[in-house]
């Protein structure tokens, strides 16, 4: 057929793809690879998991061949359910794009290049459910004693993981290009992601993923779905129905084939129209403004040119939303009891303190790219370059953290003074945060780009700067809101002979302290850092 993509085309554009990758990776910090490393730990984990569960089910249906329906149907349905949600996600952020696109598109048809992103896209991301499938089929066929049940189930892996991947992926690349023809989904792209992320976040701490997801994959194993089932089992349960098995596989060809057409389809849409972007008025700019008469000119043009690129690049913020989830234990500990427990407020006033000073202050230095001799030449003093970074991060930071951890701790138990503590601290700890971050952004510097989508690469702080800051802020400001919630005020009153209130107000002055000093000491590097800095 004309329309689908040649053979030989999209294998050899798949390999690239693939070397390229490799390539990248290779060249990827230790840090990078370490994570990398334990994310293959895990899978290799998964795999004894899953084939020793998979030898168990095996001897089970030895035993007794009808003994397990509900459960067979419901494995089909959840894996289609994740590698067509994985899919249309990867495909969104990285997959449904090459590198050098255009030269690509002059030499062989678009169709080819979608083909080669399928071949390619399905390796990196069905691969992490197919390969270790695949060995747990055949522990499955160990189990059942039968050599024919490893093919069988087999196939029926292969068949369903494909399938559910050529349907995810038109469904990525239709969203990034409704994403790219529409003015307001670019406006707002970053308050659609963070409420997206708020979301997912929120049915995770909340409890309440399982139940969001159930009715699809009711959904999922009441449709032929649960058929790929009867395909995997066809050489051990004798009730299992040959005809729907078949028809499971013409189905998977004819999805499939229809999965290929429309992420071709959608894929020329997407490359060959002309991409629309929000106005310069609407994103912002850098000049004029009321924050000039409050910090200084120089100092607010480094603050609005700080938002600028934040708004402009918003997924190169995306590292502070991580620690995020250690908010899940006191969360799901509030929604447990039905109402705010004390230990959420106080939690949420360090994290939000955290992320502001993880914004825009870790990597002064790095952040700035090539223009960093422009800047550091520019006029602006060390002084009114830090300066202008912590308003950056504080002008946001304070009011959130403060609207939310104050909100809480209103809501919350905790006492009158542990709440005031608690408000106190939202509105310092930001501040203090932020100009924590400078001197550790500036001693640990990152001046290269990480690739953090598909043709997307951004300047993230390092990891030693994360590191150091998060435990130097953690070791300091965390004695601030730590002591608030009255368990561990009352467990520190008795030894050290003071009552609860004292602990609250002793743990917030000690822990302010401590930060305002390492605070001050951080901030004067910064600064001198940036006075003294010579292109190299």
């Amino acid at each position: 057929m004309p329309a689908l993509p040649d053979a030989g085309h999209a294998v050899s554009i798949a390999a690239n793809e693939l070397r390229v990758g490799w390539r990248k990776f290779r060249g990827k910090s230790t840090a990078q690879i370490a994570a990398v490393a334990l994310v293959v730990a895990f899978g290799a984990a998964f795999t004894v998991a899953a084939s020793y569960g998979a030898y168990l089910a095996g001897r089970g249906f030895a035993e007794d061949p009808d003994g397990a329906g509900l459960l067979v149907d419901l494995v089909p349905a959840a894996l289609a359910t994740a590698v067509l949600f994985m899919a249309a996600y990867m495909t969104l952020v990285q997959l449904g794009d090459i590198d050098a696109r255009d030269g690509y598109l002059t030499t062989v048809p678009a169709r080819d290049v979608v083909g080669g992103l399928l071949l390619a896209g399905y390796v990196r991301a069905a691969g992490l459910f197919v390969v270790p499938l695949v060995v747990a089929s055949a522990a499955f066929a160990l189990g059942a004693g039968s050599p024919l049940a490893f093919p069988l189930a087999a196939l029926a892996t292969v068949a369903l993981t494909t399938t559910a991947f050529l349907v995810g992926f038109p469904v990525g690349v239709g969203v990034a290009y409704l994403g790219s023809r529409s003015a307001l989904v670019d406006r707002f792209k970053t308050l659609i992601g963070a409420a997206a992320f708020l979301a997912y976040f929120g049915l995770i701490v909340s409890g309440t993923f399982d139940e969001a997801i159930a009715p699809i994959l009711d959904v999922a194993a009441a449709s032929p779905i649960s058929w790929y089932a009867d395909l995997a089992v066809l050489a051990v349960v004798p009730s299992a129905s040959a005809l729907q098995a078949a028809a499971v596989l013409a189905g998977s060809v004819v999805f499939s084939l229809g999965g290929v057409l429309a992420s071709v389809r959608l894929s020329e849409r997407r490359w060959y129209s002309e991409r629309v972007t929000a106005s310069e008025r609407e994103t912002g700019s850098v000049s004029g403004g009321r924050l000039d008469g409050l910090v200084g000119r120089r100092a607010a043009w480094v603050a609005r040119k700080s938002w600028l690129r934040a708004r402009r690049a918003p997924i190169k913020l995306v590292f502070v939303a991580y620690p995020a989830f250690l908010l899940v234990t006191p969360v799901q500990a509030s929604v447990e009891a039905g109402r705010v427990t004390a230990s959420l407020p106080p939690s949420v006033a360090l994290y939000g303190a955290w992320m502001t000073g993880a914004a825009f202050t870790l990597n002064p230095l790095g952040d700035e790219g090539a223009v960093l001799p422009v800047t550091a030449t520019s006029g602006v003093s060390g002084r009114e370059f830090v300066g202008g970074l912590v308003v950056a991060s504080a002008a946001f930071g304070v009011p959130l953290t403060l609207a939310v951890a104050g909100g809480l701790a209103v809501l919350s138990p905790l006492p009158p003074v542990a709440l005031a503590c608690t408000v106190a601290a939202a509105a310092v700890l930001p501040v203090l945060a932020a100009a924590l971050a400078t001197g550790v952004g500036t001693t640990y510097p990152k001046h290269d780009a990480t690739n953090v989508t598909r043709n997307r690469e951004v300047v993230v702080p390092s990891m030693w700067a994360f590191g150091v800051y998060t435990l130097a802020f953690l070791l300091t400001a965390g004695i601030a809101t730590g002591a608030q919630s009255p368990g561990a005020a009352g467990a520190l009153a008795n030894p050290l002979g003071v009552t609860t209130t004292g602990v609250h107000v002793g743990a917030f002055a000690v822990g302010v302290l401590l930060a305002g000093i390492l605070a001050a000491v951080s901030a004067r590097v910064a600064v001198r850092a940036f006075d003294d800095y010579t292109d190299p």
